[in-house]
């Protein structure tokens, strides 16, 4: 009887043993740090949306595609009737390559005796080259255009075909644009060869 009350615990603890003797207290996986950094959200440059944006300004400044010194052609726009306050924007173009060139005249404030309706320009071309130039207002750029021809006084012009002038590198010529029935370019054919009635100036020396 004493033998059974010592072997039955002593079985008891034995077979305690055996069975917890495999089991190990498990948890959760600690991450390694290749997938912590994986988890991580993307980074951006803090200026992205700034360069991504950004926008030229606007400049009367030579091109810097010129190759060689330009001409500088001097232009005044006559519209016939003093100054209206419209600004306008100038334009040469190339007859043979269609290259254009254009910039901006500001609205002219002179009453009706003070004609051009605004200071003439100084706009900077490549040379050598041939050049048609002309003009449309910025609020109304397809019905109020003007082109220069052999007409001078805008009342008695007609239409006349465009005058080309040919130009010479670091030379100076003036042009003064006043005929508002001259056919121009289209707006959309800048930069594409002259198709419009033109002729060349005999006497386009500077």
């Amino acid at each position: 009887m004493k033998k059974i009350i010592v072997i039955v615990p002593l079985m008891g603890f034995l077979a305690f043993a055996a069975c917890t003797q495999g089991t190990e207290t498990t948890g959760l996986p600690i991450p390694t740090p290749l997938a912590a950094e994986e988890t991580k959200p993307p980074t951006f440059d803090p200026n992205h949306f700034l360069t991504a944006t950004l926008v030229p300004f606007y400049t009367q400044v030579p091109s810097p595609t010129f190759v060689g010194e330009p001409a500088t052609v001097n232009i005044a726009l006559n519209m016939g009737s003093g100054g209206a306050g419209f600004s306008a924007n100038l334009y040469a173009q190339e007859v043979y390559t269609g290259r254009t060139v254009g910039i901006f005249m500001s609205a002219g404030m002179h009453t009706a005796p003070l004609l051009p309706t605004s200071p003439p320009l100084d706009m900077a071309v490549p040379a050598p080259g041939t050049y048609v130039f002309y003009a449309r207002l910025s609020n109304d750029p397809m019905d109020y255009h003007y082109g220069y021809t052999e007409c001078s006084v805008p009342t008695d012009c007609v239409g006349s075909p465009l005058l080309a002038l040919d130009v010479l590198p670091g030379k100076h010529y003036t042009v003064l644009i006043v005929d508002r029935k001259a056919l121009l370019p289209g707006i959309d054919e800048r930069g594409l060869p002259v198709t419009v009635p033109w002729v060349k100036l005999v006497e386009s020396t500077p």
